[in-house]
């Protein structure tokens, strides 16, 4: 899906980004390494990373495999 042909210019370059490390298992104040902490990732898939049972998130690598095994 492109947001913005969808929602016009506020659209445009949409993007969700997911911390590897979650903001939730912090101990105080961290200093976030962009492109060692983050990855840029779809609202959808966002969404299903942190899908997990019991509160669990998924991997991205888990999420990929999941996505794979759903199309056979």
């Amino acid at each position: 899906m492109r947001f913005q042909e969808v929602y016009g210019p506020i659209g445009a370059e949409f993007i969700h980004v997911h911390h590897l490390n979650p903001l939730s298992e912090a101990k105080g104040v961290r200093n976030v390494k962009g492109a060692e902490d983050l990855r840029p990732v779809c609202p959808n898939c966002h969404a299903m990373l942190h899908s997990g049972s019991g509160g669990t998130l998924l991997t991205i690598k888990e999420l990929k495999k999941y996505m794979r095994d759903a199309e056979e």
